[in-house]
């Protein structure tokens, strides 16, 4: 976004090229600095009490609503940099080649293409002067490198650098085995580039890629903001709300006295008076955590018809079943409007992040200068949806009467394993799941063939548990992709039957039979049953479960001699 670099999109700043981030603008690479760095005095705001009480914030800046009056800062990185033509390396502040310069051609200079990292966040330059010089008692004074390039293989044994004052020379090879900077970097320089300070570190660094996946993972919250089903039920919350604007500066003139009587012209009794306070403040009681906005997203999800346009934007309207659906579901909504908000928390380095743990900020890198910021950088999008609310009385029919456990325990074991090695705790997964996600799956395919959306703008949101039993298949996106409507027009029966028989039917066959049907990939590294590219997979950013947890034998008999396939087509 900021004009003497180049352009960036607010959901690249939310994800892969936010705070910490390494970025290849028009001309040079940089690392995008602190959030509270940015000009973002005029971004709007939001203030959703379950939001800001699960991130412990008292806001929410939203970056997409007004994006060209947003800067957004950002610092060189790395330094050093190479000549294309000549080879000579330099860590001015340059974008040409100094040396060609003298000799009358201007040559742009590339960014190298290693740096150290530690798991602590922490980055710096590839130490190339003391590398080359890592057998020599001393550095050279004012030393000059030379990157050379030998051989045609491309790979790091033909690259060496060279300091030409003193012809000190050392091959790159080995820069990429773990411990080998020990010799020369005893401990991590605790460089934090992107807040342009240096810390204390004892972790030891590494090599890695400039532009390798692992040097920045973002961790994002997704939230859909639409109102409580308490909101919407429950009579005192619907007159407070109703009357919001009179009682909240009733309470802003902290006159007890008039704030009462405020009340009693409302018909509220007196008793209710702390309540009242509360609710204007948006806290309707309850701890606030993953589970707990699922829940209460399914509690309104399953209404058969809210229209909170006027207010979070939230717009659904339940749908005739096809007759030959019936069995399956119970209800289907077409969600005609669905705002999403996304919230970047923080992010890591040389790590995973636990995706379904909101609370854990320990292993995050903060993406602020500044500790008291009180708010973090999010994006809302506008998108359409269709909600599917199995029959519960077939789900658990189903349960009770197949031995789907014979599938779908291993299955749930390895994932499980997978959290454990990673320093997750395990997550209590029950066969209706892997069920509800792999129908997720196989409905986004053939959607996304009817719509007139890419998979990629199409995402999933499984509620599943011993009361939730459903998923909400959506588009929220930033650019123009999100509401052109194509989605929830075949939510009508007459359409949406056609798909779901295609849907189904598409998971019978796959190219990796017999290995996918039975199962029995020899080297399947996936916690998955019957699933693979070829059948089950959608693009990563649509699936929140990473891939994983699928088996489309769970959804109809694709081999003989089995008996548990939920749908019988």
């Amino acid at each position: 976004m900021s004009k003497d670099m180049g352009t960036l999109r607010p959901s690249q700043l939310i994800y892969y090229y936010g705070p910490g981030a390494i970025v290849d603008m028009m001309d040079q690479s940089v690392m995008i600095m602190a959030a509270d760095l940015w000009n973002t005095w005029n971004a709007p705001t939001i203030k959703d009490p379950r939001i800001n009480k699960l991130l412990d914030v008292k806001e929410i800046k939203i970056l997409n609503d007004m994006p060209d009056k947003i800067k957004i800062r950002a610092v060189p990185f790395p330094k050093w940099k190479i000549c294309p033509k000549c080879g000579m390396m330099t860590d001015f502040n340059s974008n040409h080649c100094y040396f060609c310069k003298k000799n009358g051609e201007e040559v742009e200079l590339y960014p190298s293409r290693f740096v150290v990292a530690c798991k602590n966040g922490h980055i710096s330059d590839f130490p190339y002067i003391e590398w080359v010089h890592q057998h020599k008692e001393e550095v050279c004074e004012k030393p000059i490198l030379k990157f050379i390039r030998e051989g045609s293989s491309g790979s790091l044994s033909d690259l060496y650098v060279r300091c030409v004052k003193c012809n000190a020379r050392q091959s790159l090879a080995n820069i990429m085995k773990k411990g080998i900077l020990k010799s020369i970097l005893p401990q991590c320089t605790g460089e934090m580039p992107w807040i342009n300070e240096k810390g204390s570190c004892t972790e030891t660094m590494d090599t890695y890629l400039r532009g390798g996946s692992n040097i920045y993972s973002p961790a994002v919250a997704s939230f859909l903001r639409i109102p409580l089903s308490e909101q919407i039920q429950d009579p005192l919350i619907k007159k407070v709300n109703d009357s919001k604007t009179l009682l909240q500066k009733a309470l802003e003139l902290n006159n007890e006295d008039f704030f009462t009587q405020s009340l009693s012209m409302l018909g509220i009794n007196e008793s209710e008076k702390e309540r009242v306070k509360q609710i204007l403040l948006g806290d309707y009681g309850g701890e606030v955590s993953y589970e707990s906005i699922r829940k209460q997203e399914w509690n309104t999800l399953i209404l058969d018809k809210v229209d909170d346009s006027h207010d979070t934007g939230y717009k659904s309207t339940s749908v005739d079943i096809h007759e030959k659906m019936q069995s399956y579901f119970s209800a289907i909504h077409k969600v005609e409007s669905l705002p999403e908000i996304q919230v970047l928390r923080g992010f890591t380095r040389l790590d995973y992040i636990d995706r379904f743990d909101t609370k854990q900020t320990d292993h995050l890198v903060s993406i602020m200068k500044e500790d008291e910021t009180g708010w973090l950088p999010g994006v809302q999008n506008n998108g359409e949806g269709i909600f599917f609310k199995f029959n519960e009385f077939e789900l658990k029919h189903w349960e009770q009467n197949t031995n789907h456990g014979d599938l779908t325990d291993e299955v749930i074991q390895k994932f499980n394993h997978q959290r454990e090695q990673l320093g997750f705790s395990p997550l209590e997964i029950k066969s209706r799941h892997i069920l509800l996600h792999t129908f997720s799956h196989a409905m986004i395919k053939e959607l996304a063939a009817h719509s007139g959306y890419a998979t990629t703008s199409l995402r999933e949101r499984i509620y599943c548990s011993d009361n939730m039993y459903g998923l909400l298949i959506y588009t929220a996106s930033g650019d123009s992709e999100g509401s052109l409507g194509g989605l929830i027009e075949l939510a009508e029966p007459d359409k949406l039957y056609p798909i779901f028989i295609r849907a189904i039917e598409g998971m019978m066959y796959c190219s990796s039979d017999p290995n996918c049907s039975e199962g029995n990939f020899k080297y399947k590294t996936t916690a998955n049953g019957a699933a693979c590219h070829s059948c089950s997979f959608i693009s990563e950013t649509s699936c929140e479960w990473g891939n994983q947890l699928l088996d489309r034998r769970l959804l109809l008999n694709i081999n003989p001699g089995e008996t548990v396939g939920f749908f019988t087509i």
